[in-house]
């Protein structure tokens, strides 16, 4: 997968230059840039605008936003290699890597109503420490639930919702 190998290459500078987290956070900038101003990502991504001009008008809106030179280079292969179109696709393979690398890793916790920031702590702390991973965790309102809690972390769900425990039971009544 070609996205895949521009994001491992992105990884590697960022280990080279001790800036994963900084290429992240730049990257988020940038498909920011491209989604407020539609016009900025017309003129750097298609092709009937001619490479010259997709260039330019790339660094010079880059530059202005603080975004590294090795960043703005990156970029600028994209747009030479015809490849910006991956971008979002290379962004999200390059999370998953980063993340990999610096042993973390991502989640939402769902709640049946909206939690107290205490209480959402604690249970990131004791979800971190079970998995023993950094966690970036998001908390988000299920009405679906019943009372409880569910989390997703990566592929695995975590399911302590009130539902989840009647089913749980169920299952144990129906194999005992």
């Amino acid at each position: 997968m070609v996205a895949r190998r521009y994001a491992k290459a992105l990884l590697g500078i960022g280990t080279r230059e001790g800036r994963i987290e900084d290429i992240y956070q730049e990257l988020v900038q940038v498909q920011s840039l491209f989604k407020e101003y539609p016009e900025f990502w017309k003129a750097v991504s298609l092709p009937i605008y001619p490479m010259k001009r997709r260039r330019n008008v790339l660094k010079s809106v880059l530059e202005k936003s603080d975004i590294s030179n090795s960043i703005i280079r990156f970029f600028e292969i994209l747009v030479e290699k015809d490849r910006i179109g991956l971008i979002s696709t290379i962004f999200s393979t390059f999370q998953e890597l980063a993340d990999r690398a610096q042993n973390r890793v991502r989640g939402t916790l769902y709640a049946a109503e909206p939690m107290k920031d205490e209480d959402f702590e604690k249970v990131k702390k004791a979800l971190s420490d079970y998995i023993e991973k950094e966690l970036i965790l998001e908390k988000d309102v299920d009405s679906s639930l019943i009372g409880g809690i569910k989390a997703q972390i990566g592929g695995i769900v975590i399911d302590g919702s009130v539902q989840g425990q009647l089913n749980r039971y169920r299952e144990k009544l129906l194999t005992a």
